[in-house]
């Protein structure tokens, strides 16, 4: 069967021979060009003058004579006309670039349409002849705001394509108003519009023009099944097109119907796609690889892709490239702008954005790797959470020659920033540590040429070089610039995205990401234009976007002999493309053929468990020793009690916790602040009942006193945007609400008194001692004693939740307070020992005060055997166990190992 683009081809070669030389041919893609080249020399069989071919786009470029800009620099230019019509107080470029690429796509959609400038954007409250909300008054903020918006974006529409026809180059779609405003004389005897499907009013008036010259021949690529059919979605604007243009020079084929070799596989996952993929193509002959298109609906598979694709394959062209943003020196300079943005002209860098960024491989590899490790050891010892610029240069002064000014380059003086420089020597250093990865130096390369883009765009419209302005349209740049694969279009196996399979025809298809939200992409074009003045102004709606992408699936199935579609089904919502339905329905419904439903197997090695065990040997022991005679805290018990292992790596090898990817506050950071920061409200009442006005009357200070308590260990920058301000939100409200909680129950009757605030005691353990002939202390420091009508009540601030079932057990012995019941071990460490050191007090409530908790102020309290008061007579008991826990931490029979019953060990891979 002959493909559309081999029916092009003779259809052009029956009406003008071999003299193409002033033939145009407007296709949906350049891919498509190239095939029907290769189809017009085969079948002309001697040599011919190729027709000029362009894309739709393309077409109405040459036809206005303007340039459509590419976004980055669209950006720019509309900045520059928003200036001049937004009056005093503009906002600033990296505000502006928040809304305006939506924008810009409205005002290119618009001028595409051939709206009248000067009717659609009066004022929405004057369109009496809709029914819509801003009829009624009063407007709402939102409705009000959205006025002053539409006012704004008729002046910047009018004054950016001002802008644009000065300089020639503008939008899509004043590029499309120009050639439908500025008709011309057409330099060609014949234009061929085939395998186009849906029109813009703009390009409508272009064609209409061109087959008023007695210019224009059509060819639709068309299938009876959805054209013929008035339901069927796909062929909704190729029936409108047929309707207005004729019915073409290729007739529609009627091939679908008979499509019998259809599958559909299942694969438990996306990136488990690919590898199904790989396997069915392993299984294709040579022969059968070279009829085989595999289509990415899903296009962020093809690094996976790359990855499963046998080593053997043969001919092979992929044309879809892969995005720099996407690659390791995307991730680079991703890490790059995420330690800029939390930088302090005062303060310094963070050490976790540092340590982030230097461990990327692009810096770590080779020689480098060495003095990096060394830095970031020094820079760790320090136990620094900012490191000022001075102390970064001086241990970058150990570097070797060839990296020290890269490195200087990239932590020059913070409050000196410019990120072209800095940017400049990051992939400098990138480029000498990978110079022999040609992948790696390609990635470094087309970053470079971005860099200097961006450069010069910003000295073109005379923009300060500032980090802020630079994030937001490098990070742009980086998505926009692709990495080119390179291949033969034309043999082997074609790898390509659902779009550059338009006008295309192969005897097997492989789809992958055949589920629902990828095919069709349920991304919904972004829009500020009301719906209702959208539809006044025949603007595309939802329906219209379907049936174009239904077109898209339908026409690209319609002439292969077999088709495999493969869908991810990892337990979400969406299930397999709505299309499958369709064509289990529709085409296999009536017949006696059906759908294959197949489900991947992909094979996974099955891992090899490593247990980590450390041997309770003589050096052990040592270490555990020394620790015990520093002093034992209920924190530790409580480790020890949950894991052993975790227990070993964090206190007797002190290691340090891995970082969360990301800025944030660390958790110990914020907990210290928000405890000093309660202290100092509650210092000045000790020894004094609390009231209920004084404690209400404190809540609007806290955040500023929690804010400058951080402020002495972290940047102001940290704390100004993302997780970081959340964090300090989140822990602003939780202190208020603890402090109105503590109110209402004064207001209800309860007497507080607090006694102490944030308390050391050190308690020799004697039995212990005694027992392991090693002197054992026990330490600890308790947040909070209060006298709470009558009764002294030890409490411990949380800042997280707490099940209240963890603190209630039978019996104080070791197996009882495991697992889930460390807290209840901790409290009765803080009752052991303040009874032990306050002989005058005969019975204590030890409890914790979880401050996410409604009635935080109540406290979550132990129960022993169904008691909250913890009384002299369990004092002996206590010691016990404390003596029995530290017999178990020095038993040369007992190794540290992971407790299968913990879930979340910090250091034990195990349990994470």
């Amino acid at each position: 069967m002959a493909t559309f683009l081999e029916q092009l081809a003779e259809a052009i070669l029956a009406e003008h021979g071999t003299a193409l030389r002033n033939v145009a041919v407007v296709l949906p893609s350049q891919r498509a060009g190239l095939y029907l080249r290769n189809a017009l020399a085969r079948k002309a069989g001697t040599a011919l003058w190729s027709p000029e071919v362009f894309t739709l786009g393309s077409f109405m470029e040459h036809r206005s004579a303007l340039r459509t800009l590419p976004i980055e620099e669209l950006l720019f230019e509309a900045y520059e006309a928003y200036r001049s019509v937004a009056g005093e107080g503009p906002r600033s470029f990296d505000d502006f670039i928040t809304w305006a690429s939506v924008t810009l796509a409205d005002i290119s959609e618009a001028d595409a349409h051939l709206v009248s400038l000067s009717g659609f954007y009066r004022d929405l409250r004057s369109w009496e002849e809709l029914d819509w909300s801003f009829n009624t008054t009063p407007l709402s903020d939102g409705q009000q705001r959205m006025v002053r918006y539409w006012a704004l974006c008729g002046k910047l529409h009018t004054a950016l394509n001002e802008r644009s026809l000065k300089s020639g180059s503008g939008t899509a779609g004043l590029v499309e108003r120009s050639a439908a405003e500025n008709l011309a004389p057409m330099p060609w005897s014949r234009i061929w519009f085939a395998g186009l499907n849906a029109f813009t009013p703009a390009e409508q008036k272009v064609i209409d023009h061109a087959r008023a010259a007695g210019l224009a021949r059509f060819a639709w690529d068309a299938d009876r099944h959805y054209v013929d059919d008035p339901q069927q979605e796909a062929g909704q604007h190729l029936r409108a097109a047929i309707a207005r243009y004729g019915a073409g020079n290729v007739p529609p084929s009627a091939t679908l119907g008979s499509l019998a070799d259809l599958r559909v596989v299942r694969a438990p996952n996306p990136a488990a796609q690919a590898w199904c993929a790989a396997d069915l193509i392993r299984s294709l002959t040579e022969e059968e690889r070279a009829r085989t298109a595999l289509v990415l609906a899903d296009e962020s598979l093809l690094p996976a892709i790359l990855e499963a694709l046998p080593g053997d394959l043969g001919a092979l062209n992929i044309t879809m490239g892969l995005s720099l943003a996407q690659l390791p020196v995307g991730s680079l300079i991703e890490a790059f702008f995420r330690m800029l943005a939390t930088t302090s002209a005062h303060v310094g860098w963070l050490f976790n954005d540092i340590e982030r960024l230097l461990r990327h491989p692009f810096l770590l590899h080779g020689s480098a790797g060495a003095r990096v490790e060394e830095l970031l050891a020094e820079l760790r010892a320090s136990h620094l959470l900012v490191v000022s610029p001075e102390r970064l240069r001086e241990a970058i002064g150990g570097f070797s020659e060839d990296l020290r000014p890269q490195a200087m380059a990239m932590f020059g003086l913070v409050d000196r920033i410019d990120p072209h420089g800095r940017v400049l020597g990051l992939l400098g250093w990138a480029q000498r540590t990978m110079e022999k990865d040609d992948f790696a130096t390609e990635q470094i390369y087309q970053a470079s040429i971005i860099l200097q883009r961006m450069l010069k765009l910003t000295h073109r419209y005379g923009h300060a070089a500032e980090t802020q302005q630079w994030v937001p349209v490098m990070s742009r740049l980086l998505r926009a610039a692709r990495v080119g694969l390179f291949g033969e279009p034309l043999h082997g196996l074609q790898v390509m995205g659902l779009l550059e399979s338009r006008a295309l025809d192969h005897h097997r298809l492989i789809v992958l990401g055949a589920q629902e939200g990828k095919l069709p992409s349920s991304t919904i074009d972004r829009s500020y234009i009301p719906f209702e003045l959208r539809r006044a102004y025949g603007l595309p709606l939802r329906d219209s976007t379907d049936a174009v992408q239904a077109y898209n699936f339908m026409r690209m199935i319609q002439r292969a002999q077999a088709v495999v579609l493969v869908h991810a089904d990892d337990g979400t919502a969406n299930g397999p493309s709505r299309y499958i339905a369709q064509l289990e329905h529709e085409l296999m419904g009536e017949s006696a053929r059906s759908i294959t439903a197949l489900d991947a197997r992909v094979p996974v090695p099955v891992r090899a468990s490593s247990h980590v065990s450390v041997p309770n040997d003589a050096a052990a022991r040592d270490q555990v020793r020394r620790l015990l005679e520093k002093g034992f805290s209920p924190t530790m018990l409580r480790t020890w009690l949950k894991c052993p292992l975790d227990f070993w790596f964090r206190y007797v090898r002190r290691s340090r916790e891995p970082d969360v990817p990301g800025p944030r506050i660390e958790g110990n950071v914020l907990g210290e602040a928000l405890h000093a920061t309660l202290e100092n409200i509650y210092r000045p009442w000790l020894g004094v009942p609390l009231r209920a006005e004084a404690l209400r009357t404190a809540i609007p200070a806290v955040h500023d006193a929690l804010h400058d308590r951080l402020l002495k260990k972290l940047p102001e920058a940290l704390l100004r945007s993302g997780q970081p301000l959340l964090q300090l939100d989140m822990a602003v409200r939780a202190a208020g609400k603890f402090l109105r909680s503590e109110a209402e129950a004064v207001e209800a009757g309860t007497r507080i008194v607090p006694v102490a605030l944030e308390t050391e005691l050190r308690v020799p353990l004697r039995s212990s001692s005694s027992a392991t002939g090693s002197e054992v202390a026990l330490n600890g420091r308790i947040d909070r004693v209060d006298e709470r009508d009558g009764m002294v009540h030890i409490l411990d601030l949380k800042t997280g939740r707490v099940d209240e079932r963890t603190l209630r057990i039978k019996e104080i012995r070791l197996d009882a307070l495991r697992g889930d019941k460390g807290f209840a071990a901790q409290l009765l460490v803080y009752a052991w020992l303040y009874l032990t050191t306050h002989p005058e007090v005969d019975a204590v409530r030890s409890g914790l005060m979880p401050m996410q908790r409604s009635s935080a102020s109540d406290g979550l309290y132990l129960h022993v055997d169904g008691d909250d008061r913890i009384t002299r007579a369990l004092l002996q008991p206590i010691e016990e166990m404390l003596t029995n826990a530290v017999q178990g931490m020095l038993d040369p029979e007992r190794p540290f190992v992971h407790d299968v019953k913990s879930r979340y060990c910090v250091f034990c891979a195990e349990g994470r």
